[in-house]
């Protein structure tokens, strides 16, 4: 035993040096069954050369000793012990002659892998003050903190170590993943790796040093396709689902027809049939409808269509069954004189996270001479060329918000919740967050997507027709004071009208996670983009995966997240697997 003054103990000193440093650690257990700790001690106000760490145990059959080096004031090193309860840890300092001059002991519980800071202080044996020490854990971090890839795909992983006292650890870590049929996992430097995904599923990649470990998840994706789902349809134009149903597709047809696919069946009756009243030529028809968000109860949806007069209507209907609707049940909610030309209805009727309804208005039209000939993108006098957003819940047919960003602004309409739109077809909400995606047709040389944020208070003016896309319309120079610009604009080399969709929130594609995904009508390609921190990025074009199936008129977004495309040619695809 150690004498508890200040005595010279050079043999004792001599035994326990020689000792810690002949005792390999990676013989006294398993190494699944030990943890690595760092020690650190601040020395600098006493005068100790040396630190010796002691661990004892009723399980441990061999003394355990550690030398720890110091410098520069601080003793700082690791020690490997194994796991198990009643590890007594006792701590030495010794001055340059061998004489101890402090001592202090906890007894602790370790567990395999990382452990909370163990604090330890060593009181003087005479006259000095005390010692602080601790004994902690590695923390080990993996980056990317997760990572998405198709099969096949690889990523690039990298490890930091950082000690107990916050210090980086330049060393060498161990890779491993959990399951190499999903993804497998290559050492290509001391804190690097290559991972490399093999089949569909979820796995982690971890990296090990010192008993602790750092884990990056790994998801592989299947490559996305475009899968059948239905044909048989007449100019089909958009494509939803009704809360609280997954068995029932409904497609709208731009004739007056809403038609129903039942577990993927096209029924024959339609759910809606208004033909009657509805004016079909050219842009001009039964435009899209919108499930009430407490359908499932209510059973009240609403539609979009431009009348016999070309007047554009917006109504409520309530559904009798899951698969059929009483016409007599129709409530007029608003009508938006179109009288001029037949073109830029706009027609998207939608509910946003807040409950309100959006209506998405046209410019009222025009000829390839005479675009927007009146200026209704930039008049806040009329509800053509904007989004609206009403409340359908109260009043009769309806109220305004009182935080529309015109209300109490007269000669403005207070409906408008967002202008300076040409045709904008189709929009949608983000259902993650909640920001608002516009694709706005263009006129003869560009085509674009806004972005608005979910913060927005509303009232943003998108620019038309000032702005075409990213540049002025008609002009060599135009003010843009006031303007909120595209996120994405493209010219007429690469198409001709955007249809705009979604932003993929699905679980059978994890790597669409937050794409947002819009197509064009002539050229039927189908691209992608992520909009993260004001920017676009991770663009992608599908003509290698989709082809050209024909005219996209739309994209739908089902229950679970999933998207689905519209073509004017009758037929729908689900994006899938």
């Amino acid at each position: 035993m150690f004498h508890t003054g200040r005595a010279s103990l050079p043999a004792t000193f001599a035994a326990l040096l020689a000792l810690g440093a002949c005792i390999p650690h990676d013989l006294t257990e398993p190494p699944a069954d030990r943890a690595t700790l760092v020690v650190r001690a601040d020395v600098s106000a006493a005068a100790v050369a040396s630190l010796v760490v002691e661990v004892t145990a009723p399980d441990i059959t061999t003394l355990l000793v550690f030398n720890i080096p110091i410098a520069n004031g601080v003793a700082s090193g690791t020690i490997t012990l194994p796991a198990g309860s009643g590890r007594r840890i006792t701590m030495h300092a010794f001055d340059a002659g061998g004489v101890e001059t402090h001592r202090g002991s906890v007894t602790v519980s370790i567990r395999s892998g990382a452990n909370p800071t163990i604090s330890l202080v060593l009181s003087p044996l005479a006259g000095d003050a005390p010692i602080n020490a601790t004994l902690g854990s590695f923390v080990v971090t993996v980056t990317p903190a997760a990572d998405t890839l198709p099969i096949a795909g690889t990523g690039v992983l990298t490890a930091t170590i950082i000690d107990a006292n916050g210090n980086p650890v330049i060393d060498r870590v161990v890779w491993a993943t959990l399951n190499p049929n999903i993804a497998t996992v290559a050492t290509t430097g001391d804190r690097t790796a290559q991972v490399t995904a093999v089949s569909p599923g979820a796995t982690s990649v971890v990296a090990t040093f010192g008993g602790s470990g750092g884990s990056a998840p790994i998801i592989v994706s299947a490559t996305p396709a475009l899968r059948f789902v239905a044909n048989g349809f007449s100019a089909p134009l958009y494509l939803t689902q009704p809360p609280g149903d997954t068995t029932r597709l409904f497609v709208v047809e731009q004739g007056g027809r809403i038609r129903v696919i039942l577990n993927g069946t096209l029924a024959a009756t339609p759910f809606l049939d208004i033909s009657s009243l509805v004016l079909f030529s050219g842009e001009r028809g039964l435009l899209s409808m919108a499930f009430h968000p407490n359908y499932a109860n209510n059973h009240q949806f609403f539609v979009d269509y431009t009348d016999l007069s070309g007047t554009i209507q917006v109504v409520r209907y309530t559904a009798a069954t899951p698969d059929a609707v009483d016409p007599g049940s129709a409530q007029a909610i608003l009508s938006i004189a179109h009288p001029t030309y037949a073109n830029h209805n706009g027609g998207l009727v939608k509910f946003g996270p807040d409950g309100y309804l959006y209506i998405g208005v046209g410019d009222g039209g025009g000829t390839a001479t005479t675009a927007d000939p009146t200026g209704n993108g930039q008049r806040t006098d009329t509800l053509l060329g904007k989004i609206l957003r009403i409340d359908v819940n109260s009043g009769s047919p309806y109220v305004v918000p009182a935080n529309n960003p015109f209300v109490g602004l007269p000669p403005a309409k207070p409906e408008i919740w967002a202008y300076g739109l040409r045709n904008p077809w189709r929009f949608s909400f983000d259902r993650v967050t909640g920001d608002l995606y516009i694709a706005d047709v263009g006129e003869a040389s560009r085509e674009e997507v806004d972005v608005q944020a979910a913060t927005s208070p509303g009232g943003r003016n998108y620019g038309w027709s000032i702005m075409e896309g990213f540049a002025c319309y008609n002009a060599a120079t135009c003010s843009q004071t006031g303007l909120v610009l595209p996120v994405l604009d493209y010219d007429h080399t690469q198409g001709c009208s955007i249809t705009g969709g979604y932003v993929y929130r699905g679980s059978q594609l994890p790597i669409l996670t937050g794409q947002y995904f819009y197509g064009d009508f002539c050229r039927g390609w189908v691209r992608s983009f992520r909009y993260v921190n004001n920017s676009v990025v991770d663009q992608h074009d599908y003509l290698t995966q989709f082809g050209n199936q024909g005219h996209i008129t739309s994209f739908g977004e089902d229950l679970r997240g999933e998207l689905y495309i519209v073509y004017n040619e009758g037929f729908i695809y689900r994006i899938a697997p």
